[in-house]
């Protein structure tokens, strides 16, 4: 575990971002740090962490690696980030994994390690934060936002995917319920087809990329940063009369039919 810059004074807001390393993630610390939050990155990559710290210059960054399986884990990455930040008030969970598998060939192995990571792993997130982010009087301020996906709405060819993604989408509802006289917001992003790792299959391949574009009413594949900027809103204060919704940003293709002609 590793911190870059220094201490957050106390008028500062902290959060944690889970799957920070790369794509969404990286972008919503940039995002955030860009806010003024002091940000906690936390992920499995530790290099891909620190190349995401030193991007975002004099920002009050924290890295920490952690598997979001690992319960204890997320506990004590949990507890070091209250420690160095004096308290918690935003949650982004944005790990999570993707096995092109269709029902014939997913396994057993395939699910488990799925659903673990994408859903199991949110609940713990959440879990291991709800302490702090029920401490204190100003929890209206607080917030949590999961990643979740196109595929957790329409089907995607991927069942432990998109099983473990409507999940997530169900779950923030939950937790927007129990969350909500206190003020906390809960809420899902779901992005369509963007330019990060797990989609680049969809995006190396110049005529898969075009395919994906004439299919998306905007015209283009997301950007990481279009997802980031969603997820900069949601965690803001502007946004606490805003609870328990799931949010497409896909440039349109959840609402609107492209037209054959």
């Amino acid at each position: 575990m590793t911190i870059q810059g220094s201490t957050p004074d106390q008028r500062r807001r902290v959060a944690l971002v889970t799957g920070a390393a790369s794509g969404i993630g990286a972008a919503v610390v940039r995002q955030l740090c860009n806010d003024g939050l002091a940000v906690a990155a936390v992920d499995r990559d530790a290099d891909g962490l620190a190349t995401v710290a030193g991007s975002v210059g004099d920002a009050m960054v924290m890295t920490a690696t952690c598997d979001v399986v690992d319960a204890d884990a997320v506990r004590a990455v949990v507890e070091s980030v209250v420690a160095w930040g004096g308290g918690l008030d935003v949650v982004v969970n944005g790990a999570g994994i993707l096995v092109r598998a269709d029902a014939d060939d997913t396994t057993s192995d395939i699910w488990d390690r799925v659903v673990d990571v994408n859903l199991k792993g949110t609940f713990q997130v959440i879990q291991a934060a709800l302490p702090h982010l029920r401490d204190g009087s100003d929890t209206a301020q607080r917030r949590i936002i999961n990643i979740a996906s196109g595929a957790a709405t329409r089907g995607y060819h991927y069942p432990a995917y998109s099983a473990s993604k409507g999940g997530v989408t169900a779950l923030t509802r939950q937790i927007a319920c129990e969350l909500a006289p206190l003020g906390i917001t809960v809420n899902c992003v779901n992005p369509g087809v963007v330019r990060t790792g797990i989609n680049r299959d969809s995006w190396e391949d110049d005529a898969v990329r075009e395919r994906w574009e004439k299919l998306i009413p905007v015209g283009r594949l997301g950007e990481p940063e279009d997802i980031a900027s969603l997820v900069g809103y949601l965690a803001s204060p502007a946004a606490g009369f805003l609870t328990a919704e799931d949010i497409a940003v896909d440039g349109g293709r959840s609402n609107i039919t492209v037209s054959p002609w």
